[in-house]
């Protein structure tokens, strides 16, 4: 349904977005990164995407990789790589507020079919998802996967394949936002385990009003009707 984005585009996303990690962090050199693993889980893409976009950070000389010791912020030009560093994230013309837009439109639209059609397996499901979010971000630790497979499972609810092939537009979403949002590599709001909590209570007792409106107030969209 969606097309899909390019691992050239996805490549240079994570490098981008890792530059302004680090950037924006304020990153002393030799500061070590989050391992490929937690990379690819904060930055929704494959591991060999984020190896790819490290390579491009090394060859710039913004990080170094040392073989079973990870990868470590090196010592450059930060000036220049501000300077260097696109003003915006969107690589089609559209702005990260449109994205988001569309994505609230396609959950808070598909709520009545997600209530209707959610099983206790899958609300089972969504808690566990819930639970490991709380989970890690006691620890610390990024929760971008779970947020992200926290809406997927929502969007499997409906049992709509057309709604399910939709999911490129979550992970589109979450990459931009990242990308202009960085400290979310390394921490989420407390608000978000609230509101999804509002909304897996809301499932549970097949309350579609209810529903609806902790999705609208999760996404926080100003002027966005519910």
């Amino acid at each position: 349904m969606l097309t899909a984005v390019s691992r050239d585009t996805l490549t240079q996303q994570a490098a981008e977005t890792l530059k302004r990690f680090i950037l924006i962090e304020d990153l002393s050199t030799g500061s070590k990164l989050p391992s490929e693993r937690e990379l690819s889980e904060s930055l929704a893409v494959s591991r060999n995407i984020v190896r790819e976009a490290l390579s491009t950070l090394v060859a710039e000389g913004v990080v170094k990789k040392y073989a079973g010791k990870g990868t470590y912020v090196g010592e450059f030009d930060r000036q220049a790589a501000r300077i260097a560093l696109p003003l915006t994230v969107n690589q089609d013309g559209t702005t990260t507020q449109e994205v988001s837009e569309a994505r609230a439109a396609l959950e808070i639209g598909a709520v009545g079919l997600i209530v209707e059609r959610i099983t206790s397996a899958e609300i089972t499901n969504l808690e566990e998802i819930l639970k490991s979010y709380e989970e890690k971000h006691v620890a610390g630790k990024s929760t971008v996967k779970e947020d992200i497979d926290f809406h997927l499972a929502l969007l499997k609810a409906t049992k709509n394949k057309v709604i399910e092939d939709m999911a490129p537009l979550v992970y589109d979403a979450f990459r931009r936002n990242l990308a202009e949002n960085v400290s979310g590599i390394r921490r989420n709001p407390d608000r978000i385990i609230i509101e999804h909590r509002r909304i897996v209570d809301a499932l549970r007792n097949r309350d579609i009003s209810a529903a609806r409106l902790a999705m609208h107030d999760h996404f926080r969209l100003q002027d966005f009707p519910v």
